[in-house]
């Protein structure tokens, strides 16, 4: 597990560092000097301080917005039981009712029903598909990198993001 985390923490050095670029040739230097000081990763963690990592609002948008790690990177990590974390990659067709959290990675078809008043966050990765089915009150938040496949059903006084 170790080397698969340092291959990650290497990895992450040169999104980064790309991420970094990026906002410096579109004029975000405050953003810029963030990305150069940021070290919320630091390679030493574990397989659940990775997730913790991943998971988190910060991690999320980092992974979204570059499309960090890549789908080969991830499927290293699945035979070590990451559905625990709510990740889900190349699991084939899968349905998942009210989850707080469901990451859906690669060859994943999933149907996620919410039916409950609370928020649901859905992320869509590497070619992913969902449909989502949010009634009653429930709110849920379907983010994704450019080409996930997402449909939205709507009823009752529930509300997709």
């Amino acid at each position: 597990m170790k080397e698969i985390i340092n291959q990650i923490f290497a990895q992450w050095r040169v999104a980064k560092d790309l991420a970094t670029e990026e906002c410096e040739r579109s004029g975000h230097h405050n953003m810029a000097e963030r990305l150069r000081q940021c070290a919320m990763f630091k390679g030493t963690e574990d397989l659940d301080g990775l997730f913790k990592l991943f998971i988190s609002p910060q991690g999320m948008e980092f992974c979204l917005r570059y499309r960090f790690p890549s789908l080969s990177t991830f499927r290293l990590l699945k035979p070590h039981g990451v559905q625990r974390y709510g990740v889900y990659i190349d699991a084939g067709a899968i349905t998942l009712k009210n989850p707080k959290q469901a990451i859906l990675i690669g060859r994943t078809a999933a149907v996620v029903n919410c039916d409950t008043l609370e928020r649901h966050e859905i992320y869509v990765f590497h070619g992913a598909s969902v449909s989502v089915n949010a009634r009653g009150w429930a709110v849920v938040s379907v983010q994704g990198v450019q080409g996930a496949r997402v449909i939205k059903n709507v009823s009752e006084n529930a509300v997709i993001l």
